[in-house]
């Protein structure tokens, strides 16, 4: 059975936790930054993949900086939350679907051939990827935001988490919108995914960095027999 909510994961390392805020900024970076390598390329209409595609300037830097590595960052964070959720006896399953989520989205970095396109096997699997990611982080949200709550978050960070990893479902609706910026609205999507596990892992390092409650003091006990304090 898991212990009452607010317990604490102890001191250890937090790393993990404070290099999953990097994930956002991370990818950001690198898109502004492979962009401006590829001639002619344009951020409101030009799709992620091909700055990390097959013989695209710069394709395997972003494909570490912008892709695997942010994945690999929110891995980390999923590992911390499962390991938090063992040391409280909680179930740990949606912190292990995270941790997929976390690998399948760093393994979006697998370039994409726009030249064969899907006669090329290459193409098949960043696709993969890229498909079926954003379904498991909406398959393990309810999860988490319950392992959130155990481990002592408040309601209201357990449902900003839960309305963060959501929210790109919902921005895909733009796509009908904004029909001559579809790279703005892919950027969007990936940007609040990256930010929901942001959330996720500063809720945990707030239950690390509150103070543990103090033992109450010893009461002491007059023996009924001598009248002596035990």
């Amino acid at each position: 059975m898991p212990q009452a909510a607010g317990v604490r994961t102890g001191n250890r390392n937090s790393v993990l936790l404070w290099a999953g805020l990097l994930a956002a900024p991370l990818f950001v970076l690198s898109v502004s930054v492979a962009g401006s390598l590829n001639p002619g390329y344009r951020h409101s209409h030009g799709a992620i993949s091909r700055l990390g595609a097959l013989g695209a300037p710069w394709n395997l830097g972003f494909a570490f900086f912008g892709l695997l590595l942010p994945g690999l960052l929110t891995a980390g964070v999923a590992f911390e939350l499962r390991r938090a959720g063992q040391a409280v006896g909680a179930k740990t399953h949606a912190g292990t679907g995270l941790l997929v989520y976390g690998a399948m989205t760093g393994l979006t970095a697998i370039p994409a051939d726009f030249e064969r396109m899907f006669q090329s096997p290459w193409t098949w699997a960043h696709a993969f990827f890229v498909m079926a990611s954003p379904l498991v982080l909406f398959a393990v949200i309810p999860g988490c935001a319950r392992s959130l709550r155990v481990l002592g978050a408040s309601r209201a960070s357990a449902a900003m988490f839960t309305v963060l990893g959501y929210l790109p479902a919902l921005e895909f609706l733009l796509y009908g919108i904004l029909v001559n910026a579809p790279g703005l609205v892919q950027r969007l999507m990936i940007v609040t995914g990256h930010l929901s596990t942001a959330w996720l892992s500063w809720a945990l390092l707030a239950i690390r960095r509150e103070p543990k409650p103090r033992p109450d003091p010893p009461v002491a006990v007059s023996n009924p027999i001598t009248g002596e304090r035990a």
